[in-house]
């Protein structure tokens, strides 16, 4: 009798199993019917971009077990400590890719400096396991610690992990979004294009994010004319057209951010997508292309003088040369038009550095980072007319390419990032009303 109880017990477990195994199962078919019906492409069971920041990793990352801790740093920004910031970012990827999490603690109490782009992917990556878990029916837990600093735990609530992971009950009070401007908008890689007959995504992107940058202007008795809008529309429409075409995977995101609480505002601006980085595009082209014979003089002379060293490289250059006016893997002849959206990207920063950060303790800067190098601009070195050669920003006193740039204002990062970044802070001072405009900008 015992032993038919505990047969028929055992029996009905299995029972429970197979019936749970085959409600997961119409489950992930229900939701892959549901994306299909609103023309997405399929996700896959892990996230395409996780894989391109794991393989980026170059190190041993050991098993942590099911519960794994993320620390960041007190110093966690793409402008000021960009291997730091990367590499954490990369290794979370790593573990979780490699090992199965369950738990994620995120832990930012020690966090004191901090910019967008970083914190964005971070974020990211947390979303994307978020995606994973919903297609593989493993969801993984997500706990934390804020930072102590207020300003910078606001942050984290408004835009930041809390923000991407949807912990509403974290979220800010209405107080205080309504002293913050926020903007942040992703072209994820398992959406297909809108319909063409339609405003695209890109373009109401686009026109959102103008719309914010002068709204935040606006805030501190300041303004985009329309020219300075309608030039900016340009530029940022190329550098996510940029970011479409060249990279062979199309993943960005943009965002921006601004906290007109604290005693000197910072606007901050993040811009960054996933696939080839700008020197990998560059030596992919063939060698008889227009571009490739812009950019050749420059390789054949740092190489035939002898300047490339571990510290400057024929990546870093490339990456350099692309930044300059008219530089684009896409142009064909002198009279193609691509190749300004970085370019203007610089001027518009230099603008900026000059009307809005002049009375400022707090310097304005903006970094690039694309594969394995690091740029980075704080008005010491300025973009300009040279030589009939058109604009150009060489890192250096003589203004030239021939030349090597400051090694501390263009370096190598002794590691990998797949894809490009953008970074920008920049303060806005109260103190006087300017039009942040002009034919330049």
């Amino acid at each position: 009798m015992i032993s038919n109880e505990a047969d028929l017990l055992l029996s009905n477990k299995r029972l429970r199993k197979a019936k749970r195994r085959k409600n997961r199962f119409a489950r992930r078919l229900r939701i892959e019917a549901k994306l299909a019906s609103r023309h997405r492409t399929r996700f896959g069971d892990r996230s395409v971009i996780i894989r391109m920041l794991a393989q980026a990793n170059r190190h041993k990352v050991p098993d942590l077990g099911k519960s794994v801790d993320i620390v960041v740093p007190p110093v966690f920004s793409i402008i000021e400590d960009p291997t730091t910031a990367i590499q954490l970012v990369e290794k979370f990827a790593k573990v979780v890719r490699m090992y199965r999490v369950r738990s994620i603690r995120i832990d930012q109490s020690a966090l004191e400096q901090y910019d967008l782009a970083a914190n964005a992917l971070l974020d990211l990556v947390a979303t994307e396991i978020v995606v994973e878990g919903r297609y593989r029916d493993s969801k993984v837990g997500f706990s934390g610690a804020y930072p102590k600093n207020e300003s910078i735990k606001r942050f984290i609530r408004s835009m930041g992990i809390i923000k991407h992971l949807s912990v509403k009950h974290e979220g800010p009070s209405d107080n205080e979004v309504a002293k913050l401007r926020r903007f942040d908008k992703r072209n994820r890689h398992y959406h297909v294009k809108a319909d063409p007959t339609k405003s695209d995504f890109k373009s109401r992107t686009v026109q959102g994010f103008v719309d914010h940058v002068d709204t935040c202007l606006g805030d501190h008795r300041r303004a985009l004319t329309p020219r300075a809008r309608h030039k900016l529309c340009e530029y940022i429409g190329e550098i996510l057209g940029n970011a479409e075409e060249h990279p062979g995977f199309v993943d960005w995101t943009i965002q921006g951010y601004l906290d007109n609480s604290l005693e000197d505002p910072i606007c901050e601006i993040a811009i960054f997508n996933f696939g080839k980085s700008i020197a990998e595009t560059l030596k992919a082209l063939p060698s008889g292309s227009y571009t490739r014979q812009q950019i050749d003089p420059y390789l054949k002379l740092h190489h035939g003088m002898s300047l490339f060293t571990p510290n400057w490289r024929q990546t870093d250059l490339l990456t350099l040369v692309a930044l300059q006016g008219h530089v684009s893997s896409k142009n064909n002849s002198k009279d193609d038009t691509r190749g300004q959206g970085t370019g203007d990207l610089i001027e518009f920063f230099q603008k900026v550095h000059e009307e809005c950060a002049a009375d400022s303790p707090i310097k304005a800067k903006m970094a690039i980072v694309s594969g394995e190098t690091y740029i980075l601009f704080d008005g010491t070195y300025k973009m300009r007319e040279s030589g009939g050669r058109g604009k150009v920003i060489a890192f250096n006193v003589s203004n030239d390419l021939y030349s090597k740039p400051d090694p501390r204002y263009v370096k190598p990062l002794g590691l990998h990032f797949p894809g490009t970044i953008i970074s920008i802070r920049f303060p806005l001072s109260t103190t006087s009303t300017v039009a942040l405009a002009g034919d330049k900008t």
